[in-house]
């Protein structure tokens, strides 16, 4: 009851948003590629979304404690998948099928936001210290909306860094020349934070921090380019050969 009332007021929040809000976010995703999006859902909406990712871990946590001596005991970084996510949480799935939050992202993407293929559509990550990050990436779908759940102070690094207008590049064999031609933005970012951004055409990344960990909601969605493209895959390995 709890999950179906909080997905209700996500619901009622998102039919109120200011056409201006919205407005003003496509502006900023335009330019940069990426959009604060705080004022898209209520509070409570993104604590439930907060709680069932910490719940996820903690118990993630819990059964990486009883494996066998000697497995699993090297602190590593968690993505738990989709199927994980929805088999133990409501909240999180039931807003990746809210239609008026796609709406709304359509509005801000100025484009149909589309889902994704059912095993991409969100994933709950974390993020230590001590783990490799900091590569620098584009996503296989053209969209990503993310809540920081969790995040070190800025003084210890774990901000996000962005480089937009940027070419898809799949094998990622020239990242550094993008880095070298292009500006390179910082964003400070705190828990709690909403945004969006343009994913495939933004090359991005989390900069290394030496303290703490960081925790994300993601959830994925696909462009039209995206949509027909998978459809594409699908026909190939359905094809006779």
């Amino acid at each position: 009851m709890q999950v179906h009332s909080t997905i209700d007021m996500a619901r009622k929040h998102l039919r109120k948003v200011e056409p201006s809000a919205l407005q003003h976010a496509r502006n900023r995703l335009a330019e940069t590629g990426i959009a604060r999006l705080g004022f898209l859902l209520p509070h409570r909406v993104k604590r439930m979304m907060a709680a069932e990712a910490l719940a996820l871990l903690d118990h993630h946590r819990q059964w990486g404690e009883l494996l066998p001596e000697g497995e699993g005991t090297a602190r590593q970084r968690i993505d738990l998948t989709q199927q994980e996510v929805a088999a133990h949480a409501s909240c999180i799935p039931g807003l990746y099928d809210c239609e008026p939050l796609r709406h709304s992202l359509s509005v801000i993407t100025a484009e149909p936001v589309l889902p994704c293929p059912d095993a991409t559509r969100y994933t709950v990550s974390r993020l230590h210290h001590d783990d490799a990050v900091g590569q620098w990436h584009w996503d296989d779908f053209a969209f990503a909306l993310t809540l920081l759940v969790e995040c070190p102070p800025l003084s210890d690094g774990g901000f996000v860094q962005t480089v937009a207008h940027t070419r898809r590049d799949w094998d990622h064999a020239d990242v550094y020349r993008t880095l070298t031609r292009n500006p390179i933005h910082s964003w400070e970012l705190h828990p709690g934070d909403l945004y969006l951004m343009r994913a495939d055409t933004t090359l991005h990344r989390v900069h290394p921090f030496v303290n703490g960990r960081r925790t994300t909601v993601a959830l994925a969605f696909a462009s039209r380019t995206d949509a027909e493209r998978e459809q594409a895959r699908r026909e190939a390995e359905l094809a006779p050969r």
